[in-house]
């Protein structure tokens, strides 16, 4: 009895270590102007915030918002996971890890974002609740070209068109994933999600920017995914699962690139309530 719970918990022990040794940042964020004094109120809130998300992932919450300080030391943060995977397996493992990576990496900034595939954590002294800033953008993609670039690239619309139509519906909890066929029979598969503090017409203009770094960024690459602060899109020509994403270098053809690039928080950040005139704009991307 004693060999197998000791074995039990070697493999429960493993698992969490593979788990996390998965879990690898496709971007990160820091604010070169918001600097702050080590020691300083806003460095003590920062880390009150970021416990408090890892304490609302350990209960198996998907969302978690908060704020810590009063006045011009608050600090607000929030982490979301994808939602459509395990929350034991992938959401608690990727919180963590993305609580210790982004307070080394952004160590003395009060503005900062980190992303991965399973998860996104941000906070900042600013109140970004219900918005979305479009200058902060981490983008990887596969550097493989598809053969038939303008046939992938009109299957884009239609698919993304379908999924971002569901991720806006307040019933949807996590990200949205699709799939159509391309001329060659190849299956081309899409996903999508906002962080749920983002009403529907936010999300919505989130989602419609970061297509628009499709054709920018993803052309005439056979795989690609765009991150930005409330929301993340991407394209394969694989089933994309969460093995297949630890995977991602291991599978054949699938080395990335990662192309980062941000405003250094000079950009302002988009409410919730838009003019139609702006989604109008981001719906003739897609062909709307």
């Amino acid at each position: 009895m004693a060999s197998s719970f000791h074995f039990a918990v070697a493999n429960l022990l493993l698992f969490f270590v593979l788990a996390c040794s998965q879990m690898v940042p496709h971007g990160h964020y820091c604010n070169p102007h918001s600097s702050i004094p080590a020691g300083s109120p806003v460095s003590a809130n920062i880390k009150n915030v970021l416990a408090a998300m890892t304490r609302a992932s350990q209960l198996e919450n998907l969302f978690s918002g908060f704020s810590s300080g009063v006045g011009a030391n608050t600090v607000y943060g929030l982490a979301n996971c994808r939602g459509d995977l395990n929350i034991r397996q992938y959401c608690i493992p990727c919180i963590q890890d993305a609580v210790q990576q982004i307070q080394k990496i952004c160590l003395g900034k009060s503005d900062a974002q980190i992303w991965y595939d399973y998860c996104i954590v941000r906070y900042s002294r600013e109140n970004f609740f219900g918005t979305f800033d479009g200058s902060r953008l981490a983008t990887i993609r596969n550097p493989a070209d598809y053969r038939d670039p303008p046939s992938l690239f009109s299957r884009l619309g239609p698919l993304f068109r379908n999924i971002i139509n569901r991720v806006v519906d307040p019933a949807n909890t996590g990200m949205v994933k699709a799939q159509t066929v391309l001329p060659s029979g190849v299956t081309l598969y899409g996903g999508a999600l906002c962080t749920r503090d983002l009403r529907p017409v936010g999300c919505t203009l989130c989602l419609y920017t970061a297509v628009r770094h499709f054709d920018s960024f993803c052309k005439p690459k056979q795989g690609c995914r765009v991150f930005l602060s409330s929301c993340f899109v991407r394209y394969e020509i694989y089933r994309f699962t969460a093995s297949l994403d630890a995977g991602f270098k291991k599978i054949p053809g699938q080395a990335i690139e990662k192309l980062i690039g941000d405003e250094f928080g000079q950009a302002k950040q988009h409410p919730a309530k838009l003019e139609s005139v702006s989604l109008l704009l981001v719906y003739k991307v897609l062909g709307a």
